[in-house]
């Protein structure tokens, strides 16, 4: 398998937007990003190219719902250490709060949040 590395994760102040930095094989980096699920009220973004309420998102761009990707991203974070920046004493914590937003996705909720925001029908 693959060696899978968080290298950061940041929180937004958007009400509950989560950014993983992700190191794959030592070079492959990349980011995804649980964007927040608090405020669905897509029609009124402010910003273009802010992104859809509930998303996941790989490098900025939307990944697929219940897609392979989807599934290879999910996966590849479940089996992911976290790098050496992450403080020993955060770990659990951050574990945590990465569970409950893969949970998320993985859920009928997910669905009907996209739903909601107009990214399925």
């Amino acid at each position: 398998m693959k060696k899978i590395i968080i290298e950061d994760v940041f929180f937004w102040m958007d009400g509950g937007t989560m950014t993983l930095k992700i190191k794959k094989e030592e070079s492959i980096l990349y980011e995804v990003e649980f964007v927040q699920k608090m405020s669905l009220e897509r029609g009124k973004r402010e910003i273009e190219n802010k992104p859809i309420p509930g998303s996941l998102l790989l490098n900025r761009k939307e990944v697929e719902i219940r897609s392979e990707l989807e599934t290879e991203i999910l996966s590849e974070i479940k089996a992911a250490e976290f790098g050496i920046k992450i403080a020993e004493k955060e770990r659990d914590s951050l574990r945590e709060i990465i569970s409950e937003a893969i949970k998320f996705v993985e859920s009928e909720d997910y669905v009907s949040v996209a739903k909601r925001v107009g990214r399925i029908k």
